[in-house]
């Protein structure tokens, strides 16, 4: 029974050891981009959409006072046709004050409960982050061992004849047991 590999190219494993280097680049990258991602929202949470819905409340605030102040001048001055419009105009703005200030409490829950929501999923992300900064280094360079390995496997293995291989000793103990013969001294009984 021939037992001896027939190595005749490593050429398999030279593609697979270049896609895992281009795929390590490409899971670094795009954690790195969820990490970026991840403060790019606090920041728009905490500063963009702070100042948004603040001055949003600040105008509506503004607007409704003014309109409270049209509507008393129309009240006192008993211009009744006026002072309809004028009441729906108030009736409207204190809505969106209210639904403003909805959101604006809304969006300081979101900063509040933000971290909190965020960090056990980046915690996941540091597992990966490890995966991906140590392991798939020593994956790459143990292809690059086994693929030394082998290359020299394959050109030492056809000059030695077919007996001269890593399992040539295994093979010369196998055909010993077949033919009944004792096992060499100081071998592996």
């Amino acid at each position: 029974m021939d037992r001896q590999a027939k190595v005749t190219s490593v050429d398999a494993l030279t593609t697979f050891r270049s896609s895992l280097i281009i795929y390590m680049g490409s899971v670094g990258n795009a954690l790195d981009e969820v990490r970026d991602e991840v403060r790019r929202m606090r920041t728009w949470l905490q500063v963009d959409q702070r100042a948004h819905w603040g001055g949003q409340l600040k105008r509506l605030r503004k607007q409704l006072e003014q309109a409270e102040a049209e509507l008393f001048t129309s009240r006192l001055s008993s211009m009744t046709s006026h002072s309809a419009a004028r009441q729906m105009a108030v009736t409207r703005l204190r809505r969106m004050v209210r639904e403003t200030e909805e959101r604006a409490k809304a969006l300081q829950k979101w900063i509040r409960n933000y971290d909190s929501l965020v960090e056990p999923l980046l915690k996941k992300l540091d597992g990966m982050q490890h995966f991906a900064a140590h392991d798939l280094p020593k994956a790459v360079s143990s292809l690059a061992q086994a693929e030394r390995t082998l290359d020299d496997y394959a050109r030492i293995a056809p000059e030695g004849g077919g007996n001269e291989g890593p399992g040539a000793a295994e093979e010369a103990k196998e055909e010993r047991a077949e033919s009944g013969a004792a096992p060499e001294e100081g071998g592996e009984g």
